[in-house]
């Protein structure tokens, strides 16, 4: 699904900078989708990870951008994620 970077946290004296997220449930009849996250590090090691059931309400606005999802997931645990700088290329 996604790879974000969010503010650092530290994991038992580890720093996670990424949040990643995939979904391993989708039921579109009942309206249900539970992704699996984690945060990883800077070179993309898991160090600590869970499941999260997406609201309804969050899942209804959901279409083809996943920005929606992770950005929920990220607010409904308190992460921060870090916006991407738009780089130009040097000519």
């Amino acid at each position: 699904m996604n790879t974000v970077q969010i503010q650092p946290i530290t994991i038992v004296n580890q720093t996670a900078t990424q949040l990643y997220a995939y979904v391993i449930h989708y039921d579109l009849i009942a309206q249900n989708c539970v992704l699996y996250w984690s945060l990883n590090n800077s070179d993309g090691v898991s160090l600590y990870s869970g499941n999260w059931t997406v609201p309804s309400e969050i899942l209804s606005q959901w279409g083809t951008d996943d920005s929606i999802i992770i950005n929920s997931l990220a607010t409904a645990n308190g992460f921060v994620i870090v916006p991407q700088e738009n780089t130009k290329p040097t000519t």
